[in-house]
């Protein structure tokens, strides 16, 4: 009878299995959050920094 290939593993499981590439539709949407983020960021900072927006009131 032969053991089965999964008793016999070098190291210790870690519960992850071999995960499919992401297609390229998926990184792009994730890519142009992060620009949209990014960009708002950088508007609220420049906004801050003119004076535009109060943050602290005196």
């Amino acid at each position: 009878m032969a053991a089965r290939t999964d008793e016999f593993r070098m190291g210790p499981d870690d519960g992850f299995r071999y995960s499919a590439p992401e297609r390229d539709r998926d990184r792009q949407a994730r890519e142009s959050g992060y620009i949209i983020l990014v960009l708002l960021v950088a508007l609220v900072m420049l906004a801050t920094a003119t004076g535009q927006v109060t943050v602290f009131y005196y």
